[in-house]
């Protein structure tokens, strides 16, 4: 949004920015959101270099277009230079901000930040820029560890500077050579890969940075013989067409794209990374794709072990009931047969009573292991809780084939019993339903649970599997 007002721009710039993302979202009570827009309104509306050089680690680095400034106390005093060479108020407002966690106590995030500064004749000198930063948690301290900054295009005006890229005109244009030495230097010096391509058949690669090469295991030569030059190929095969998809859509929308994919590595395995790539033109006028590379391996990693650790009970390693009703929703509604079956442990509580609770897990891991043993790897089988388990049978064309395995699990239950828990007398029970239509799993679970009340009712540690068509016949019973 452009600020054109004079007035309502000073009434907004005294105010704490409250910037919301799209949705709804409000980030002004966040932590991340909150240092770096603390660091703009310390810097620029406090003008107290100080104060903003306290929200950057010691080691911080900053990129601008023309400017590379390393440490903490480098960049607090190139920070008062800058504001030293201007006078007038610099007023600024944070939109469309964005946040990605990369790993612990650390996030990237980014932002638009547009600036208002008013001189003696009350007119407004507006720039907008895209704002890259890196933030840390160190003991509860927030702190900015990577500032980049680049101004959009369409704001760039002769002798126009943004503050922190050049707030004076003290510095000339660079020529090709230091553009070029910049270039080389903020390459290697970023934390992320870098690599570009033009956007051209294949994607040609016209640059690759070493800490890309360094984190696939290549060198230069290996990596251009083994991608065969061309960018589409250092993605991992079962993941191209859609991040080619998703980044041509994106590119062909707003001339930049987000998106996570593998990246093979040259000992055969593959890596995961965030890739955040924009539209460039090259000095040779070719349209081309320049791209942060961030490994997020470890994140990726972490995320997956949560979530098999939210679908999995764990005393038994089977499904739980949230992993179950996943996994059964995914198969429903192919048009095949299925047996949705109950498992009850009868006299479960006297295992417990007469062996104590240690031995009930045991019988508990035993009977989980004989379902697995029994039934195919495809089947899903679940621990709601307690002694009731769900066995999930699909494709399934033989009810008397599935009642033979529940005839042959309960024999060897009843041999383990009579061996080692004599005295608890417990046994199995199932109640199941047959259906070949899709049927929510809670409606499943109330059938199959009706019908197995039934079995524990007439004679414990036996089965009955109920046609759905049938299944009227036994409410009514």
């Amino acid at each position: 949004m452009r600020m054109n007002s004079t007035g309502s721009i000073w009434k907004r710039g005294t105010e704490i920015m409250k910037c919301k993302e799209k949705g709804g979202k409000t980030w002004e009570y966040n932590p991340v959101f909150q240092t770096l827009n603390q660091f703009y309104n310390n810097a620029l509306t406090r003008r107290d270099a100080q104060k903003a050089a306290a929200l950057v680690t010691e080691d911080v680095y900053f990129l601008g277009a023309s400017e590379v400034v390393f440490g903490r106390e480098v960049f607090r005093q190139f920070l008062e230079g800058e504001l030293n060479s201007v006078k007038m108020p610099i007023l600024y407002q944070i939109t469309d901000y964005r946040e990605k966690e990369r790993g612990s106590h650390s996030w990237d995030c980014y932002c638009q930040i547009e600036i208002a500064m008013q001189g003696k004749e009350h007119h407004e000198h507006e720039s907008i820029a895209r704002v890259t930063a890196s933030v840390v948690e160190e003991n509860g301290q927030y702190r900015i560890s990577v500032l980049h900054r680049t101004l959009l295009e369409g704001y760039i005006q002769k002798e126009e500077r943004f503050p922190f890229r050049i707030l004076s005109n003290r510095r000339g244009k660079l020529d090709q050579i230091s553009r070029r030495e910049l270039l080389d230097i903020i390459c290697e010096t970023m934390p992320s890969g870098v690599i570009g391509g033009y956007m051209e058949d294949g994607f040609p690669i016209y640059m690759v940075n070493n800490k890309l090469l360094d984190l696939l295991g290549y060198t230069y030569e290996e990596f251009m013989q083994a991608t065969g030059g061309n960018v589409l190929n250092r993605i991992w095969k079962k993941d191209q067409d859609e991040a080619l998809a998703v980044a041509e859509r994106e590119c062909r929308e707003r001339g930049e794209y987000e998106i996570e994919y593998r990246m093979m590595k040259k000992d055969g395995n593959f890596v995961w990374v965030y890739d955040r790539g924009r539209v460039i033109t090259t000095q040779d006028g070719r349209r081309a794709v320049i791209s942060l590379i961030v490994d997020i391996s470890e994140n990726v990693r972490i995320k997956n072990n949560l979530f098999v650790e939210s679908v999995t009970d764990p005393l038994t390693g089977l499904y739980n009931r949230r992993g179950g009703e996943m996994m059964v929703a995914q198969k429903l509604g192919n048009g095949k047969p299925y047996i949705f079956l109950m498992l009850d442990i009868d006299r479960f509580k006297e295992v417990n009573d007469f062996y104590g609770h240690h031995e009930g897990d045991n019988v508990l891991k035993y009977v989980a292991e004989e379902l697995k043993h029994c039934f195919r790897r495809d089947d899903v089988i679940i621990r709601l809780g307690g002694d009731e388990f769900v066995i999930f049978v699909h494709p399934c064309t033989s009810i008397p084939a599935i009642e033979n395995k529940l005839a042959g699990i309960s024999t060897v239950y009843q041999e383990k019993i009579d061996q080692e828990y004599p005295k608890s007398k417990s046994s199995l029970s199932f109640g199941g339903i047959y259906a070949d239509h899709g049927i929510p799993f809670v409606e499943l679970y109330k059938k199959a649970d009706q019908i197995l009340y039934g079995v524990k009712q007439q004679c414990k540690g036996t089965f009955r599997i109920v046609n759905a068509e049938e299944e009227k016949t036994v409410e009514q019973e």
